[in-house]
């Protein structure tokens, strides 16, 4: 399964806010917001932040996409 942060773009878009403007609410540095971008793993205290800046819940900033990656075990 891969994370994927498209419920928080669908969120600041449906509430016409930018990354720049969530950073600020939240407290977070430019380079959380990066990782978010590139879909890399932020921390729990993190995420909650940004719960408590937008007032929403986990499943409004991230989901995970079904794609299952199969590994060749030798």
């Amino acid at each position: 399964m891969a994370l994927n942060y498209k419920p928080l773009w669908i969120q600041l878009a449906k509430k016409g806010l930018k990354k720049i403007v969530v950073i600020a609410m939240a407290d977070l540095t430019t380079n959380v917001m990066a990782q978010m971008g590139k879909n890399k793993p932020i921390t729990l205290k993190n995420l909650e932040r940004i719960c408590k800046a937008l007032d929403c819940t986990p499943n409004d900033v991230f989901s995970f996409d079904d794609e299952y990656v199969e590994r060749k075990i030798d």
